[in-house]
Protein backbone atom coordinates (compact mmCIF):
# COMPACT_ATOMS: atom_id res chain seq x y z
CA UNK A 1 0.00 0.00 0.00
CA UNK A 2 1.37 3.72 -0.87
CA UNK A 3 1.69 5.79 1.63
CA UNK A 4 -0.61 8.54 1.46
CA UNK A 5 0.81 12.13 2.04
CA UNK A 6 -1.04 14.53 4.08
CA UNK A 7 -0.33 18.16 3.88
CA UNK A 8 -0.74 20.16 7.18
CA UNK A 9 -3.07 22.63 6.29
CA UNK A 10 -2.95 25.87 8.91
CA UNK A 11 -6.73 26.73 8.65
CA UNK A 12 -6.69 29.79 10.96
CA UNK A 13 -4.24 31.53 8.85
CA UNK A 14 -6.44 31.29 6.17
CA UNK A 15 -9.24 33.00 8.21
CA UNK A 16 -10.18 36.68 7.02
CA UNK A 17 -8.31 39.28 9.23
CA UNK A 18 -11.66 40.20 11.11
CA UNK A 19 -11.75 36.85 12.33
CA UNK A 20 -8.56 36.96 13.52
CA UNK A 21 -8.76 39.89 14.96
CA UNK A 22 -11.65 38.86 17.06
CA UNK A 23 -9.86 35.59 17.86
CA UNK A 24 -6.81 37.48 18.82
CA UNK A 25 -9.67 39.87 21.32
CA UNK A 26 -9.84 36.82 23.79
CA UNK A 27 -6.68 37.01 25.03
CA UNK A 28 -4.69 39.11 27.22
CA UNK A 29 -2.07 41.05 25.47
CA UNK A 30 1.41 39.81 26.25
CA UNK A 31 -0.28 36.76 24.91
CA UNK A 32 -1.91 37.84 21.99
CA UNK A 33 1.47 39.71 21.21
CA UNK A 34 3.16 36.63 20.85
CA UNK A 35 1.16 35.25 17.68
CA UNK A 36 3.48 37.98 15.88
CA UNK A 37 6.09 35.87 15.43
CA UNK A 38 4.53 32.70 14.09
CA UNK A 39 4.36 33.82 10.67
CA UNK A 40 4.55 37.21 8.42
CA UNK A 41 -0.03 36.52 8.27
CA UNK A 42 0.34 36.49 11.76
CA UNK A 43 2.63 39.33 12.33
CA UNK A 44 0.48 41.44 9.83
CA UNK A 45 -2.75 40.82 11.81
CA UNK A 46 -1.09 41.88 15.43
CA UNK A 47 0.61 44.81 13.47
CA UNK A 48 -3.06 45.95 12.46
CA UNK A 49 -5.27 44.57 15.84
CA UNK A 50 -7.96 47.48 16.50
CA UNK A 51 -7.37 47.23 20.15
CA UNK A 52 -4.70 48.63 21.91
CA UNK A 53 -5.52 47.74 25.45
CA UNK A 54 -2.32 49.20 27.48
CA UNK A 55 -2.66 48.38 31.80
CA UNK A 56 0.24 49.42 34.12
CA UNK A 57 -0.95 46.99 36.49
CA UNK A 58 -0.53 43.97 34.26
CA UNK A 59 2.27 44.66 32.93
CA UNK A 60 4.05 45.23 36.26
CA UNK A 61 2.61 42.75 37.76
CA UNK A 62 0.98 44.76 40.77
CA UNK A 63 -2.61 45.35 41.73
CA UNK A 64 -2.85 48.93 41.75
CA UNK A 65 -1.47 52.21 39.54
CA UNK A 66 1.22 54.01 41.79
CA UNK A 67 4.21 53.90 41.02
CA UNK A 68 6.83 52.98 44.11
CA UNK A 69 9.40 55.79 44.17
CA UNK A 70 12.56 53.06 43.44
CA UNK A 71 14.56 54.39 40.67
CA UNK A 72 14.18 50.90 38.91
CA UNK A 73 10.26 50.98 39.28
CA UNK A 74 10.34 54.25 37.66
CA UNK A 75 12.62 52.82 34.64
CA UNK A 76 10.16 50.33 34.32
CA UNK A 77 7.25 52.45 33.90
CA UNK A 78 9.38 54.29 30.98
CA UNK A 79 9.82 51.39 29.34
CA UNK A 80 5.78 50.95 29.46
CA UNK A 81 5.54 53.89 28.22
CA UNK A 82 7.95 53.17 24.97
CA UNK A 83 6.50 50.13 24.56
CA UNK A 84 2.57 51.97 24.38
CA UNK A 85 4.66 54.53 21.70
CA UNK A 86 6.08 52.19 19.47
CA UNK A 87 2.59 50.22 19.22
CA UNK A 88 1.00 53.62 18.41
CA UNK A 89 3.44 54.47 15.74
CA UNK A 90 3.38 51.29 14.05
CA UNK A 91 -0.65 51.06 13.61
CA UNK A 92 -0.92 54.62 12.55
CA UNK A 93 2.05 55.47 10.42
CA UNK A 94 1.73 51.66 8.82
CA UNK A 95 -2.28 50.66 8.55
CA UNK A 96 -3.85 54.18 9.20
CA UNK A 97 -5.79 51.93 11.76
CA UNK A 98 -9.46 52.63 13.12
CA UNK A 99 -9.92 51.84 16.57
CA UNK A 100 -12.05 49.80 18.26
CA UNK A 101 -10.64 50.33 21.93
CA UNK A 102 -8.11 51.57 23.67
CA UNK A 103 -7.31 51.48 27.04
CA UNK A 104 -4.76 53.32 28.71
CA UNK A 105 -4.09 52.55 32.96
CA UNK A 106 -0.86 54.38 33.43
CA UNK A 107 0.99 56.59 36.33
CA UNK A 108 2.78 59.03 35.14
CA UNK A 109 5.94 58.98 37.06
CA UNK A 110 7.84 62.39 35.37
CA UNK A 111 5.65 65.19 33.99
CA UNK A 112 7.51 65.91 31.54
CA UNK A 113 6.07 62.78 29.80
CA UNK A 114 2.55 64.20 29.83
CA UNK A 115 2.78 65.55 26.36
CA UNK A 116 3.50 61.77 25.52
CA UNK A 117 0.37 60.95 26.76
CA UNK A 118 -1.87 63.62 25.21
CA UNK A 119 -0.61 62.49 21.90
CA UNK A 120 -2.00 59.09 22.39
CA UNK A 121 -5.28 59.86 23.85
CA UNK A 122 -5.23 62.72 20.69
CA UNK A 123 -4.47 59.74 18.42
CA UNK A 124 -6.97 57.17 19.83
CA UNK A 125 -10.17 59.96 19.73
CA UNK A 126 -8.73 61.25 15.63
CA UNK A 127 -8.73 57.53 14.58
CA UNK A 128 -12.49 57.04 15.53
CA UNK A 129 -12.18 55.00 18.48
CA UNK A 130 -15.22 53.24 19.25
CA UNK A 131 -14.05 52.70 23.19
CA UNK A 132 -12.35 54.93 24.95
CA UNK A 133 -10.86 53.74 28.79
CA UNK A 134 -8.30 56.11 30.71
CA UNK A 135 -7.10 56.16 33.74
CA UNK A 136 -4.31 58.73 34.17
CA UNK A 137 -2.60 58.62 38.08
CA UNK A 138 -0.02 60.68 39.43
CA UNK A 139 2.32 59.43 42.05
CA UNK A 140 1.33 59.67 45.84
CA UNK A 141 1.47 63.00 47.59
CA UNK A 142 2.41 64.39 44.11
CA UNK A 143 1.47 68.16 43.82
CA UNK A 144 1.19 67.41 39.86
CA UNK A 145 -2.23 66.73 38.69
CA UNK A 146 -2.73 64.96 34.83
CA UNK A 147 -5.54 67.12 33.03
CA UNK A 148 -7.29 65.37 29.68
CA UNK A 149 -6.42 67.45 26.57
CA UNK A 150 -9.68 69.07 25.90
CA UNK A 151 -9.24 67.97 22.29
CA UNK A 152 -10.71 64.52 23.26
CA UNK A 153 -13.93 65.29 23.76
CA UNK A 154 -15.01 65.95 20.25
CA UNK A 155 -15.20 62.79 18.94
CA UNK A 156 -17.78 61.66 16.07
CA UNK A 157 -17.39 57.94 16.76
CA UNK A 158 -16.96 57.23 20.49
CA UNK A 159 -20.08 55.31 21.95
CA UNK A 160 -18.31 54.04 24.84
CA UNK A 161 -16.16 56.32 27.26
CA UNK A 162 -14.87 55.93 30.87
CA UNK A 163 -12.99 58.43 32.45
CA UNK A 164 -10.89 58.36 35.81
CA UNK A 165 -8.97 61.98 36.28
CA UNK A 166 -10.01 65.46 36.10
CA UNK A 167 -11.18 67.15 33.43
CA UNK A 168 -13.48 69.87 31.73
CA UNK A 169 -16.43 69.30 29.94
CA UNK A 170 -16.66 72.78 28.36
CA UNK A 171 -16.94 72.15 24.69
CA UNK A 172 -17.77 68.74 24.57
CA UNK A 173 -18.86 66.88 21.53
CA UNK A 174 -19.83 63.34 21.76
CA UNK A 175 -21.73 63.10 18.63
CA UNK A 176 -22.81 58.95 19.08
CA UNK A 177 -22.01 58.60 22.88
CA UNK A 178 -23.77 55.48 24.24
CA UNK A 179 -22.05 54.85 27.65
CA UNK A 180 -20.31 57.15 29.74
CA UNK A 181 -18.04 55.80 33.42
CA UNK A 182 -16.70 58.29 35.21
CA UNK A 183 -14.98 57.23 37.96
CA UNK A 184 -12.86 59.20 40.38
CA UNK A 185 -13.69 62.80 39.65
CA UNK A 186 -14.94 66.14 40.65
CA UNK A 187 -18.16 66.76 40.07
CA UNK A 188 -20.60 69.61 40.26
CA UNK A 189 -24.10 70.38 38.58
CA UNK A 190 -23.40 72.54 35.91
CA UNK A 191 -21.38 68.93 34.39
CA UNK A 192 -23.89 66.56 34.95
CA UNK A 193 -26.20 69.15 33.47
CA UNK A 194 -23.67 69.70 30.18
CA UNK A 195 -23.76 65.66 29.98
CA UNK A 196 -27.81 65.78 30.08
CA UNK A 197 -27.72 68.19 27.06
CA UNK A 198 -24.93 67.22 25.52
CA UNK A 199 -25.22 63.22 25.06
CA UNK A 200 -28.76 62.18 23.67
CA UNK A 201 -28.26 59.21 22.69
CA UNK A 202 -26.71 57.99 26.21
CA UNK A 203 -28.22 54.11 27.41
CA UNK A 204 -25.34 53.83 30.50
CA UNK A 205 -24.29 56.33 32.54
CA UNK A 206 -21.95 55.50 35.87
CA UNK A 207 -20.61 57.52 38.21
CA UNK A 208 -18.21 55.71 40.50
CA UNK A 209 -16.29 56.79 43.77
CA UNK A 210 -17.01 60.36 42.47
CA UNK A 211 -16.75 63.94 44.45
CA UNK A 212 -20.02 66.48 45.02
CA UNK A 213 -22.73 67.67 43.88
CA UNK A 214 -24.55 67.80 47.30
CA UNK A 215 -27.92 67.19 44.85
CA UNK A 216 -27.49 65.01 42.36
CA UNK A 217 -30.38 65.22 39.43
CA UNK A 218 -30.61 63.21 36.78
CA UNK A 219 -33.57 63.50 34.21
CA UNK A 220 -34.66 64.42 30.33
CA UNK A 221 -32.36 61.43 29.15
CA UNK A 222 -34.98 59.45 27.33
CA UNK A 223 -32.46 56.77 25.91
CA UNK A 224 -30.77 56.59 29.45
CA UNK A 225 -31.59 52.62 30.58
CA UNK A 226 -29.01 51.90 33.11
CA UNK A 227 -27.72 53.93 35.95
CA UNK A 228 -24.81 53.15 38.75
CA UNK A 229 -24.25 55.80 41.26
CA UNK A 230 -21.61 55.50 43.99
CA UNK A 231 -20.12 58.50 46.11
CA UNK A 232 -16.84 58.68 47.23
CA UNK A 233 -18.06 59.99 50.51
CA UNK A 234 -21.31 61.23 52.17
CA UNK A 235 -21.87 64.91 51.01
CA UNK A 236 -23.98 63.82 48.78
CA UNK A 237 -27.53 64.63 50.45
CA UNK A 238 -30.16 63.62 47.85
CA UNK A 239 -30.37 61.53 44.61
CA UNK A 240 -33.19 61.77 42.78
CA UNK A 241 -33.52 59.66 38.97
CA UNK A 242 -36.33 61.01 37.07
CA UNK A 243 -36.37 58.29 34.59
CA UNK A 244 -39.38 57.03 32.74
CA UNK A 245 -37.52 54.00 30.39
CA UNK A 246 -34.67 53.36 33.27
CA UNK A 247 -34.46 49.64 32.94
CA UNK A 248 -31.44 49.12 35.72
CA UNK A 249 -30.20 51.60 38.87
CA UNK A 250 -27.81 50.69 41.26
CA UNK A 251 -27.30 52.87 44.28
CA UNK A 252 -23.99 52.16 46.43
CA UNK A 253 -22.22 53.96 49.90
CA UNK A 254 -24.93 56.39 50.07
CA UNK A 255 -25.35 56.01 54.18
CA UNK A 256 -26.84 59.72 54.39
CA UNK A 257 -28.79 60.59 51.48
CA UNK A 258 -32.07 60.95 50.44
CA UNK A 259 -33.28 58.69 47.29
CA UNK A 260 -35.86 59.14 44.90
CA UNK A 261 -36.53 56.93 42.20
CA UNK A 262 -40.48 56.79 41.87
CA UNK A 263 -40.40 58.43 38.60
CA UNK A 264 -38.47 55.42 37.08
CA UNK A 265 -41.98 53.38 35.98
CA UNK A 266 -40.18 50.74 33.68
CA UNK A 267 -37.30 49.58 36.41
CA UNK A 268 -36.29 46.03 36.25
CA UNK A 269 -33.62 45.57 38.16
CA UNK A 270 -32.67 47.76 41.14
CA UNK A 271 -29.32 47.38 43.65
CA UNK A 272 -29.13 49.01 47.13
CA UNK A 273 -25.94 48.44 48.64
CA UNK A 274 -25.25 50.41 52.22
CA UNK A 275 -28.17 52.46 51.65
CA UNK A 276 -30.16 54.17 54.18
CA UNK A 277 -33.15 53.61 53.43
CA UNK A 278 -36.21 53.03 55.85
CA UNK A 279 -38.88 50.59 55.90
CA UNK A 280 -41.81 53.21 54.69
CA UNK A 281 -39.53 54.34 51.61
CA UNK A 282 -38.75 50.68 51.09
CA UNK A 283 -42.23 49.78 50.58
CA UNK A 284 -43.43 53.13 48.88
CA UNK A 285 -40.25 53.15 45.69
CA UNK A 286 -40.96 49.22 45.26
CA UNK A 287 -44.94 49.48 45.40
CA UNK A 288 -44.13 51.85 42.29
CA UNK A 289 -41.90 49.22 40.26
CA UNK A 290 -44.63 46.90 38.72
CA UNK A 291 -41.99 45.43 36.25
CA UNK A 292 -38.93 44.68 38.83
CA UNK A 293 -37.25 41.13 37.81
CA UNK A 294 -34.45 41.74 40.39
CA UNK A 295 -33.97 42.98 43.71
CA UNK A 296 -30.79 43.35 45.60
CA UNK A 297 -30.30 45.12 49.12
CA UNK A 298 -26.84 44.76 50.97
CA UNK A 299 -26.04 46.21 54.32
CA UNK A 300 -29.09 48.51 54.60
CA UNK A 301 -28.84 48.91 57.86
CA UNK A 302 -32.24 50.94 58.76
CA UNK A 303 -34.28 47.87 57.13
CA UNK A 304 -36.05 45.60 60.36
CA UNK A 305 -39.23 45.15 58.38
CA UNK A 306 -39.83 44.09 54.99
CA UNK A 307 -42.58 43.29 52.88
CA UNK A 308 -41.88 42.67 49.12
CA UNK A 309 -44.68 42.03 46.88
CA UNK A 310 -43.76 42.50 43.61
CA UNK A 311 -45.58 40.02 40.96
CA UNK A 312 -42.59 39.59 38.23
CA UNK A 313 -39.76 39.60 40.74
CA UNK A 314 -37.45 36.49 39.62
CA UNK A 315 -34.48 37.15 41.45
CA UNK A 316 -33.77 38.12 45.32
CA UNK A 317 -30.48 38.55 47.15
CA UNK A 318 -30.70 40.01 51.01
CA UNK A 319 -27.39 40.25 52.61
CA UNK A 320 -25.88 41.84 55.54
CA UNK A 321 -28.79 43.85 56.94
CA UNK A 322 -28.09 43.37 60.21
CA UNK A 323 -30.81 44.96 61.82
CA UNK A 324 -33.45 43.09 59.63
CA UNK A 325 -35.87 41.01 61.82
CA UNK A 326 -38.66 40.14 59.72
CA UNK A 327 -38.99 39.34 55.50
CA UNK A 328 -42.53 38.94 54.08
CA UNK A 329 -42.54 37.91 50.46
CA UNK A 330 -45.30 37.72 47.77
CA UNK A 331 -43.33 36.63 44.36
CA UNK A 332 -44.90 34.04 42.59
CA UNK A 333 -42.40 34.24 39.72
CA UNK A 334 -39.17 34.38 42.15
CA UNK A 335 -36.87 31.64 41.15
CA UNK A 336 -33.75 32.83 43.42
CA UNK A 337 -33.78 33.93 46.21
CA UNK A 338 -30.59 34.12 48.38
CA UNK A 339 -30.47 35.13 52.29
CA UNK A 340 -26.71 35.97 53.67
CA UNK A 341 -26.32 37.48 57.68
CA UNK A 342 -24.41 37.00 60.30
CA UNK A 343 -25.41 34.08 62.03
CA UNK A 344 -26.46 35.71 65.34
CA UNK A 345 -28.66 38.53 63.59
CA UNK A 346 -31.55 35.80 61.82
CA UNK A 347 -34.50 37.39 60.29
CA UNK A 348 -37.62 35.54 60.12
CA UNK A 349 -37.98 34.59 56.85
CA UNK A 350 -42.36 34.27 55.72
CA UNK A 351 -42.66 33.05 51.99
CA UNK A 352 -45.79 33.55 51.25
CA UNK A 353 -46.03 32.85 47.47
CA UNK A 354 -42.41 31.86 46.77
CA UNK A 355 -41.82 28.68 44.78
CA UNK A 356 -37.97 28.88 44.37
CA UNK A 357 -35.32 27.10 46.24
CA UNK A 358 -33.99 29.21 49.62
CA UNK A 359 -30.36 29.56 49.53
CA UNK A 360 -29.49 30.29 52.95
CA UNK A 361 -25.95 31.80 53.90
CA UNK A 362 -24.67 32.77 57.45
CA UNK A 363 -21.61 33.44 59.09
CA UNK A 364 -19.91 32.68 62.67
CA UNK A 365 -17.38 35.65 63.04
CA UNK A 366 -14.36 34.82 65.47
CA UNK A 367 -15.82 36.52 68.67
CA UNK A 368 -19.74 35.02 67.99
CA UNK A 369 -21.77 33.27 70.78
CA UNK A 370 -22.12 29.13 69.46
CA UNK A 371 -23.65 27.47 72.33
CA UNK A 372 -27.23 25.35 72.53
CA UNK A 373 -29.76 28.28 72.08
CA UNK A 374 -27.68 29.38 69.34
CA UNK A 375 -28.31 25.24 67.71
CA UNK A 376 -32.12 25.75 68.27
CA UNK A 377 -32.46 29.23 66.98
CA UNK A 378 -31.02 27.98 63.84
CA UNK A 379 -33.34 25.58 64.25
CA UNK A 380 -36.53 27.26 64.35
CA UNK A 381 -34.80 30.20 61.84
CA UNK A 382 -34.62 27.15 59.32
CA UNK A 383 -38.62 26.49 60.23
CA UNK A 384 -39.41 29.56 58.29
CA UNK A 385 -41.09 27.59 55.21
CA UNK A 386 -41.89 24.55 53.71
CA UNK A 387 -39.18 25.69 50.53
CA UNK A 388 -36.43 23.20 49.59
CA UNK A 389 -33.41 25.02 51.14
CA UNK A 390 -29.43 25.00 50.65
CA UNK A 391 -27.56 26.49 53.58
CA UNK A 392 -24.17 27.18 53.51
CA UNK A 393 -22.12 28.18 57.18
CA UNK A 394 -18.48 30.24 56.97
CA UNK A 395 -17.38 29.77 60.34
CA UNK A 396 -14.69 31.85 61.30
CA UNK A 397 -15.17 31.07 64.66
CA UNK A 398 -12.36 31.21 67.19
CA UNK A 399 -14.43 31.11 70.69
CA UNK A 400 -15.82 27.28 72.56
CA UNK A 401 -18.45 25.67 70.83
CA UNK A 402 -20.97 24.38 73.68
CA UNK A 403 -24.22 21.93 73.24
CA UNK A 404 -25.66 19.78 75.79
CA UNK A 405 -29.31 18.89 75.06
CA UNK A 406 -30.42 18.83 78.57
CA UNK A 407 -30.19 22.46 78.77
CA UNK A 408 -33.51 22.08 76.80
CA UNK A 409 -34.86 19.37 78.91
CA UNK A 410 -38.47 20.21 79.66
CA UNK A 411 -38.83 22.34 76.34
CA UNK A 412 -41.81 21.81 73.63
CA UNK A 413 -39.24 21.59 70.75
CA UNK A 414 -39.63 22.30 66.80
CA UNK A 415 -38.90 19.07 64.50
CA UNK A 416 -35.63 19.57 62.81
CA UNK A 417 -36.11 20.60 59.11
CA UNK A 418 -34.63 18.62 56.04
CA UNK A 419 -32.00 20.16 53.85
CA UNK A 420 -30.94 19.33 49.94
CA UNK A 421 -27.65 20.65 50.86
CA UNK A 422 -25.54 21.77 53.98
CA UNK A 423 -21.88 23.13 52.76
CA UNK A 424 -19.38 24.13 55.88
CA UNK A 425 -16.49 26.43 55.38
CA UNK A 426 -14.47 26.59 58.04
CA UNK A 427 -11.32 28.87 57.86
CA UNK A 428 -7.84 28.32 60.34
CA UNK A 429 -9.23 30.60 62.53
CA UNK A 430 -11.49 28.28 63.96
CA UNK A 431 -8.79 25.50 64.00
CA UNK A 432 -9.17 24.80 67.47
CA UNK A 433 -12.49 24.87 67.86
CA UNK A 434 -14.52 21.45 69.23
CA UNK A 435 -15.61 20.06 65.89
CA UNK A 436 -17.48 16.80 67.35
CA UNK A 437 -19.70 19.38 69.23
CA UNK A 438 -19.66 21.70 66.38
CA UNK A 439 -20.91 18.92 64.12
CA UNK A 440 -23.31 17.66 67.00
CA UNK A 441 -25.00 20.60 67.03
CA UNK A 442 -25.51 20.97 63.30
CA UNK A 443 -27.14 17.52 62.58
CA UNK A 444 -29.11 17.76 65.95
CA UNK A 445 -30.81 21.54 64.34
CA UNK A 446 -31.72 20.24 60.78
CA UNK A 447 -30.51 16.96 58.30
CA UNK A 448 -29.19 17.83 55.50
CA UNK A 449 -29.66 14.88 52.47
CA UNK A 450 -25.85 15.98 51.18
CA UNK A 451 -22.93 17.40 53.80
CA UNK A 452 -20.50 19.59 51.54
CA UNK A 453 -17.22 20.75 52.87
CA UNK A 454 -13.95 22.22 50.88
CA UNK A 455 -10.73 20.98 51.14
CA UNK A 456 -7.68 22.81 51.29
CA UNK A 457 -7.37 24.11 54.59
CA UNK A 458 -5.72 22.24 57.46
CA UNK A 459 -9.25 23.46 59.25
CA UNK A 460 -11.32 21.85 56.80
CA UNK A 461 -9.66 18.69 56.39
CA UNK A 462 -9.59 18.25 60.09
CA UNK A 463 -13.55 18.57 59.70
CA UNK A 464 -13.41 15.96 56.95
CA UNK A 465 -11.48 13.22 59.34
CA UNK A 466 -14.10 14.18 62.01
CA UNK A 467 -17.13 13.94 59.85
CA UNK A 468 -15.83 10.82 58.59
CA UNK A 469 -15.78 9.32 62.15
CA UNK A 470 -19.15 10.66 63.58
CA UNK A 471 -20.42 9.63 59.76
CA UNK A 472 -19.34 6.82 58.06
CA UNK A 473 -17.71 5.27 60.77
CA UNK A 474 -19.88 5.72 63.14
CA UNK A 475 -17.22 5.47 65.80
CA UNK A 476 -19.65 7.30 68.66
CA UNK A 477 -23.23 5.97 68.04
CA UNK A 478 -23.50 3.94 71.34
CA UNK A 479 -23.18 8.03 72.90
CA UNK A 480 -27.12 8.39 72.55
CA UNK A 481 -28.46 5.13 72.32
CA UNK A 482 -32.52 5.31 73.15
CA UNK A 483 -32.48 9.04 72.96
CA UNK A 484 -34.75 10.01 70.97
CA UNK A 485 -34.04 13.77 70.72
CA UNK A 486 -30.41 12.67 69.46
CA UNK A 487 -30.08 13.00 66.05
CA UNK A 488 -27.94 9.68 65.69
CA UNK A 489 -31.08 7.63 66.71
CA UNK A 490 -32.41 9.11 63.45
CA UNK A 491 -29.46 8.58 61.07
CA UNK A 492 -30.13 5.15 59.36
CA UNK A 493 -26.51 5.50 57.31
CA UNK A 494 -24.22 8.15 55.78
CA UNK A 495 -21.44 7.96 52.69
CA UNK A 496 -19.00 9.52 50.91
CA UNK A 497 -20.57 9.96 47.48
CA UNK A 498 -18.10 12.30 45.90
CA UNK A 499 -14.04 13.17 46.23
CA UNK A 500 -13.33 15.84 44.69
CA UNK A 501 -15.46 14.78 41.47
CA UNK A 502 -14.48 11.06 41.65
CA UNK A 503 -17.71 9.09 42.45
CA UNK A 504 -16.01 5.44 41.50
CA UNK A 505 -17.37 3.53 44.30
CA UNK A 506 -14.16 2.09 44.52
CA UNK A 507 -12.12 4.43 45.97
CA UNK A 508 -15.43 6.20 48.08
CA UNK A 509 -14.18 5.24 51.80
CA UNK A 510 -12.40 6.86 54.30
CA UNK A 511 -9.31 5.47 54.50
CA UNK A 512 -8.92 6.48 50.85
CA UNK A 513 -10.07 9.95 51.10
CA UNK A 514 -7.98 10.54 54.29
CA UNK A 515 -5.07 9.32 52.51
CA UNK A 516 -6.06 11.48 49.67
CA UNK A 517 -6.57 14.87 51.61
CA UNK A 518 -2.85 16.14 51.74
CA UNK A 519 -2.94 15.61 47.49
CA UNK A 520 -6.02 17.50 46.82
CA UNK A 521 -6.23 20.92 45.47
CA UNK A 522 -7.55 23.78 47.48
CA UNK A 523 -11.85 24.09 46.95
CA UNK A 524 -12.12 20.26 45.75
CA UNK A 525 -15.58 19.08 46.96
CA UNK A 526 -15.92 15.97 49.12
CA UNK A 527 -19.55 15.35 49.37
CA UNK A 528 -21.44 12.92 52.15
CA UNK A 529 -24.86 11.27 51.58
CA UNK A 530 -26.97 11.12 54.63
CA UNK A 531 -30.14 8.69 54.75
CA UNK A 532 -32.51 9.56 57.93
CA UNK A 533 -35.53 8.08 59.17
CA UNK A 534 -38.17 10.33 58.17
CA UNK A 535 -40.44 9.95 61.24
CA UNK A 536 -39.76 13.22 63.29
CA UNK A 537 -43.01 13.06 65.78
CA UNK A 538 -41.06 11.96 68.76
CA UNK A 539 -39.22 15.79 68.46
CA UNK A 540 -42.63 17.35 69.82
CA UNK A 541 -42.40 16.03 73.25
Amino acid sequence: MMDEKIDDVDMISDMPAFIMHHILSFLPRKEAAKTSVLSKKWNSIWSSFPILDFDQCCYLNKDHLFADKHPENKKRVKKFMNIVDKSFGRRFQEHKLQLQKFKLHITLVDFKLASLVDKWIELAFENDAKEIDLLVETEENSCYTYTLPKTIFVAKSTNYCKLGQPFSWTGVKFYSLQKLRLQEVCLNEEIIQDIIHTCPFITDFGLIMFKGPKILEISNLPKLRNVTVIPDDNYVESVKIDLPNLQIFRLGYSNQCQLDITGCKDLKELWLDSVNITDQLFHFSISRFPHLETLLINDCSMLERVNISVQRLRELRIFSCQKLLYVEIDAPNLSLFRYCNSSNQMAKLFLKNAPCCLELNLKLDPNDLVDTHWFLNLREFLLMSNQRKYLKILVFLSEAVTFDLKELSGMSLPPPVELDLMKLDIRNSALSIDYVTFIDGLLWSCRPKILSVPTGLESLDKCIKVLCEMLVDREDLHRCLGDHKCWRSHLKGAEITSIAGNEDERLLDCKTLLDMLPTLAKDQEIQFRLDWEHHLHGYLD
